[in-house]
């Protein structure tokens, strides 16, 4: 169990956060981040990697030149030399606690092209690659209202200005590596503890192929370290899956 000992990140807490899409301005040299379960967190996702590459990589050919853009990109940003031994997607997440997707627009639609998913929430990156935003969205109606203005945002991205937004998820099993195909829902233990599940969504525009990085970074807490502000803020969204503190 790889737990945080507190959220950075309370999107719930500001209206401008809480609804979809929620897309604040995020600066350069903050869209990527480090949490308090660093250590513990890259050492699971190498494991992952290792053990579990087809469940946690998939790729398209016409993603290959954005995968190297952002490998070279993130090996610059961090001073390390990039390995030309495994795929530049792979290389650039093993050195960063995000999970890495490339978007890639295709017609009028950004398309998953490219992506390391280690810590899914209930979702299967095998099932995804090489679909729409829309179309990977269709279990989630409430997408639909802002699928156009997401559509939009990413075609309007400059490479200056990455973005940022979160999300706030209760489950009720804290393990971090989710992968759950369409139409399965997660499991949910009526007398187990509750753990607060956000994911720390960064966008930024790759300036030489203009592919769209999506950057997830995941934070676990206990529902016991939310404050009863804080707690009774987020029962107002879910409120049937919160227990009282």
């Amino acid at each position: 169990m790889i737990l945080n000992t507190h959220l950075p990140i309370k999107a719930w807490l500001d209206p401008k956060t809480s609804r979809l899409p929620g897309v604040q301005p995020v600066a350069v040299q903050d869209w990527l981040t480090k949490s308090d379960t660093h250590a513990e967190q890259m050492a699971y996702r190498r494991a992952l990697i290792s053990s579990r590459r087809e469940t946690v990589f998939q790729s398209t050919p016409q993603s290959g030149a954005a995968c190297v853009e952002l490998r070279d990109l993130i090996c610059a940003e961090q001073n390390l030399s990039p390995s030309e031994q495994i795929h530049p997607l792979l290389d650039a997440a093993s050195h960063v606690q995000e999970d890495l997707c490339i978007l890639q627009k295709q017609g009028d639609a950004h398309v998953l092209t490219a992506a390391v998913m280690c810590f899914p929430s209930s979702w299967d990156v095998r099932q995804k690659i090489g679909r729409s935003i829309a179309s990977i969205h269709l279990s989630v109606p409430e997408f639909t209202d802002v699928s156009n203005i997401v559509e939009r945002m990413l075609s309007a991205i400059r490479a200056e200005q990455p973005l940022g937004r979160a999300n706030f998820l209760i489950y009720t099993d804290p393990e971090l590596h989710q992968p759950r195909g369409e139409g399965i829902s997660k499991p949910v233990d009526p007398n187990a503890p509750r753990y607060i599940r956000v994911e720390r969504q960064t966008f930024r525009s790759l300036p030489k192929t203009r592919a769209v990085v999506f950057a997830i970074h995941t934070y676990v807490v206990a529902e016991s370290t939310l404050s009863p502000d804080e707690h009774q803020a987020l029962a107002k969204f879910k409120p049937e899956l919160l227990k009282h503190i």
